[in-house]
């Protein structure tokens, strides 16, 4: 008889520790998710801006449980991804301090120091002096749960060229820092320990699963949706957004962030949309409805298709001023539908930003929660002019912890071969030409309009 046993294909436990909630997912090394679960902090520490190290702690044990239940699966190695530039303080005995945050207090350093992390020290020394006194070493968010699992106090750094963007001898002296609170720098995808038997009493993870070092949010989320080439963008689309262009060439002006790229080589040129996310979710509590589906309000908000006259204009640059475009009340509707046009705007604008600079953005792979509803995709691609790419696995940084596991566990030659066989699109949203045309015109009257706003500081009442 013919054997019919197959090998199953490895799955990596991927994690993405986020604002206010930690994202977990199983998987595989062709690219398929298994499973996949969000676990929310709790909501008292995130109102109050106070997300504990013991948080995530708490919701990895609550991940691993409801993943477990989804897919009966062995895992074959583990990596996690966080927010940057936050960092962890903790002390001689190993108890981590309040973390903190990158929407947290920084100070200055000048424009010779680039480190991202460094402003934050500063303000902690200056702001919690008895804590920074106890304090005898610093590490980012993923790297501090990570080695409470097992792993080693590492730094993971994307590669050589972010080395001044993290930490040196010279901005440590400048600053009056000492460098040995930074841990050593391994490289992305370094397997830097294995859970212990700690780690795996503690979250009931398995006993020496590899744990392999990922990187901050953004860098994941540009390798997971596959964008390691220049000239190819990645729109980083949640509660806050950034349009990310790799490139192979050093911007010649602008207002925009410059980085390395994870790519040897290339940089990453992006602009930065502080709120847009957060700014339909200011709308839902507005307007009482926070306990609604978001899908279902979504729906009403958006037409399926064509081009319909707004009710109001909504200016977010003008402390949230609204302007009726008729003569009666602006409906609730109404109301919503200027908040997603004006986060297509937004979008717009930084497009034209980077298009004056010489880089003309016609096609963003997203990743993030936004990606996540067709109708709004859509409507956003005619906002914009641009067509949006939807990964088949939408939480890039999800994505881009499995490639780089990959890599790392010995599945794939290297990173690029990885998300070549991983990632895949499962959507693409164009616009559609008469409605991009109409929308057009409504955003030249939305630009002079927001001009006015904010030169005479008008405000509309309803």
């Amino acid at each position: 008889m013919p054997n019919t046993h197959t090998i199953p294909i490895p799955q990596i436990l991927c994690i993405d520790l986020g604002s206010s909630s930690l994202k977990a997912a199983l998987i595989d090394t062709e690219g398929h998710t298994t499973a996949l679960v969000r676990e929310a902090y709790p909501l008292e520490h995130f109102a109050s801006g106070a997300i504990l190290a013991a948080d995530w702690e708490q919701a990895l044990v609550r991940a691993w449980t409801r993943l477990t239940f989804q897919a009966k699966t062995s895992v074959a190695g583990l990596c996690i991804s966080g927010n940057g530039p936050t960092l962890v303080p903790f002390t001689a005995s190993g108890e981590a301090l309040a973390p903190l945050y990158w929407y947290g207090p920084r100070v200055s350093m000048g424009e010779n120091a680039p480190s991202l992390f460094l402003p934050y020290l500063c303000s902690f020394a200056q702001n919690r002096p008895q804590d920074y006194e106890k304090t005898r070493g610093v590490c980012s968010a993923q790297e501090w749960l990570a080695h409470r699992l097992g792993a080693d106090m590492v730094t993971c750094l994307p590669t050589e060229a972010y080395k001044p963007y993290y930490w040196d001898q010279g901005q440590c002296d400048s600053a009056g820092v000492d460098i040995r609170l930074f841990p050593p720098f391994v490289k992305l995808g370094s397997i830097i320990g294995r859970v212990s038997q700690t780690g795996a009493a503690r979250f009931g993870l398995p006993l020496g699963l590899p744990l392999v070092a990922g990187g901050p949010d953004f860098i994941m989320a540009i390798i997971g949706v596959g964008v390691l080439q220049a000239g190819m963008v990645c729109d980083r689309a949640g509660t806050s957004e950034g349009i990310n262009v790799c490139s192979s060439v050093p911007l010649p002006g602008g207002d925009f962030r410059v980085l390395p790229h994870p790519g040897e080589g290339l940089l990453n040129i992006s602009s930065i949309i502080p709120r847009s996310g957060r700014l339909f979710e200011w709308f839902r509590n507005l307007t009482g409805q926070t306990e609604r589906p978001y899908t279902e309000l979504v729906a009403e908000l958006i037409p399926q298709s064509g081009f319909s006259e707004p009710e109001a204009l909504f200016f977010p640059q003008a402390s949230g001023s609204f302007l009726s475009l008729g003569e009666g009340l602006v409906s609730r509707q109404g109301l919503g539908r200027a908040v997603l046009d004006a986060m297509g705007f937004l979008v717009r604008d930084a497009l034209e930003g980077l298009a004056r600079q010489g880089f003309l953005v016609t096609e963003m792979r997203v990743s993030g929660g936004q990606g996540k509803n067709p109708r709004w995709n859509q409507l956003k691609a005619d906002l914009t002019g641009c067509t949006l790419l939807i990964p088949e696995i939408q939480d890039g940084e999800l994505a881009g912890d499995a490639a780089v596991a990959a890599v790392a566990l010995g599945e794939s030659v290297h990173l690029a071969e990885a998300v070549s066989r991983m990632i895949r699109m499962s959507a693409r949203y164009a616009p559609c030409t008469q409605t991009q045309s109409q929308y057009a015109e409504y955003y030249s009257y939305f630009k002079r309009m927001a001009f006015e706003v904010r030169r005479t500081s008008l405000r509309s009442c309803f």
